[in-house]
């Protein structure tokens, strides 16, 4: 039996999706930063926001044009994955030199566990991405197992992100479910389409 072929994502629903992912990382990650009330725009503040647009707006985006099917959106893929890596790989340092700067401990909530669980395990399917499935060097791109692999180690880490920025919010937030639910929404709408 023939694997089903997967019929890419029309070009209104992508668009529809790209602008709620987009919208979301961008005044998620502002809401996020200038959390607890009143705070407003501190160092600390580029953590939730590169964090919310490299792992939300910009691996979300790489998902779902990888979705899309064919050589240019398979190289955009990549590159978007890349930007959202070196995005929050930002967020990372800021968060590192924020306790480093309090001398506060590092990595001791399941936040920043899964954070860093999420971030360092995306160098896996983007060296593999890299140099087995390129498509233009790849050097094993007709590989269905390392493909698989790819896709379903990148979708699970992609969820691992969207979660921690949920329990990064709830950190910041408190038990305030009203509003954890409202930022939960447009990954919610999205994760049938981006992570499925």
């Amino acid at each position: 039996m023939a694997a089903k072929k997967m019929s890419p994502i029309p070009n209104g629903k992508y668009a529809l999706l790209l602008a709620l992912l987009s919208a979301h990382s961008l005044f998620g990650g502002y809401y996020a930063a200038t959390r607890p009330e009143g705070a407003g725009w501190r160092f600390f503040s580029w953590h939730p926001m590169l964090m919310m647009v490299g792992m939300v707006g910009m691996m979300g985006a790489a998902a779902l044009t990888k979705k899309r099917g064919g050589y240019a959106n398979t190289k955009l893929h990549g590159m978007m994955t890349m930007g959202g890596m070196l995005l929050a790989g930002g967020g990372l340092y800021v968060i590192y030199q924020n306790k480093e700067s309090m001398g506060k401990a590092h990595f001791t909530t399941y936040h920043s566990w899964a954070g860093l669980a999420a971030f360092g395990g995306c160098f896996l399917p983007a060296i593999a991405g890299v140099v087995f499935l390129h498509p233009d060097f790849g050097i094993d791109k007709q590989n269905k197992l390392y493909r698989a692999v790819h896709k379903y180690v990148g979708r699970a880490l992609l969820m691992l992100a969207w979660m921690a920025t949920l329990s990064g919010l709830k950190t910041m937030i408190g038990e305030d479910i009203k509003t954890l639910i409202l930022f939960a929404v447009p990954m919610a709408v999205a994760a049938p389409f981006t992570l499925m």
